[in-house]
């Protein structure tokens, strides 16, 4: 989708302060202490949690696997490293990690699922996830994906809530896969880079932009010690990244890091139009969820 289509869709509903408030409240999650997983999926086992979060392609197997049983499809070795383009030699180390630690299981003609212990697991502390974020940006998102719905459905919280988050694994697998639709394709300059490949580049530069984009929304630029200490990522590797996100023309210094204002146009934009590609069913429920989010402390 061009970047003309992106503002479109923002220009026409303006959703960006309920989007701007989903992507601070993601970025928040990303603390200086809690090792890689920060403040991601509170309550999980602790290993079970950093694994999860340890680098790009473990959270995008678990993603894909989760959402394989949502979809009640099944997911191969061929299939996830064709979506989340990784080597057959890192999947393989993937997969006996994931086996040993009982996230998944390996048949022997090479399916790949998760094991029903661990997907309550994730469901319940991804929960718990949600339910850390503030009144006022649960109140915005709810009212957004009200008026995004051409037809607002009502339904039980319960029913909401199942819905909510599995939309939530469903669109956090999508915006992983190599071969999706939605992208991030704008090229800033630097050698047809884009934000969407940048952010595959290494295994931490997807959150990465999740920091420069709240950065830029709050106005809280970023220092590199901060990046290294929420990330957990050596100087070199943070000023790498840095560099090549400048030399993009996405990234700006300015008493520190954040991204610019066209890139954060267009990501605020990406959201929107992946939201507006969902059922009137689907943004019903969240509209309901983020409501009830609002109005009651989950902890």
């Amino acid at each position: 989708m061009s970047r003309t289509v992106h503002r479109k869709i923002v220009s026409d509903i303006g959703h960006e302060k309920a989007f701007s408030a989903l992507v601070v409240f993601r970025a928040s999650l990303l603390t200086k202490d809690n090792g890689r997983a920060g403040g991601r999926l509170p309550g999980m086992n602790k290993k079970l949690r950093e694994w999860c979060c340890y680098s790009r392609s473990r959270r995008d197997f678990v993603l894909l696997i989760l959402a394989a049983k949502i979809n009640n499809v099944e997911e191969t070795e061929a299939s996830i490293r064709q979506k989340i383009s990784i080597s057959r030699n890192t999947l393989k180390t993937i997969i006996t990690e994931a086996v040993g630690l009982k996230i998944a299981i390996h048949y022997d003609d090479r399916v790949i699922s998760v094991t029903a212990a661990f997907y309550d697991a994730y469901m319940e502390s991804y929960l718990r996830e949600w339910g850390m974020m503030d009144s006022d940006s649960s109140k915005a998102l709810s009212a957004s994906m009200k008026r995004l719905s051409k037809k607002y459905i009502p339904m039980s919280v319960s029913t909401a809530f199942g819905i909510a988050l599995e939309l939530a694994v469903l669109s956090r697998a999508e915006s992983v896969k190599a071969d999706r639709e939605i992208k991030l394709v704008d090229t800033y300059g630097g050698d047809g880079l884009t934000l969407s490949s940048w952010a595959v580049a290494n295994s931490f530069n997807r959150d990465l932009l999740l920091l420069l984009m709240s950065a830029a929304i709050t106005d809280n630029y970023l220092s590199i010690a901060e990046i290294m200490k929420r990330l957990h990522v050596s100087r070199n590797a943070a000023k790498t990244a840095l560099r090549l996100g400048m030399d993009g023309g996405f990234i700006v210094k300015s008493n520190g890091y954040s991204c610019s204002g066209e890139a954060l146009k267009d990501y605020l934009n990406w959201y929107s139009a992946v939201f507006s590609s969902y059922s009137d069913e689907m943004l019903s429920g969240c509209a309901i969820f983020y409501d009830y989010l609002s109005r009651r402390e989950m902890h």
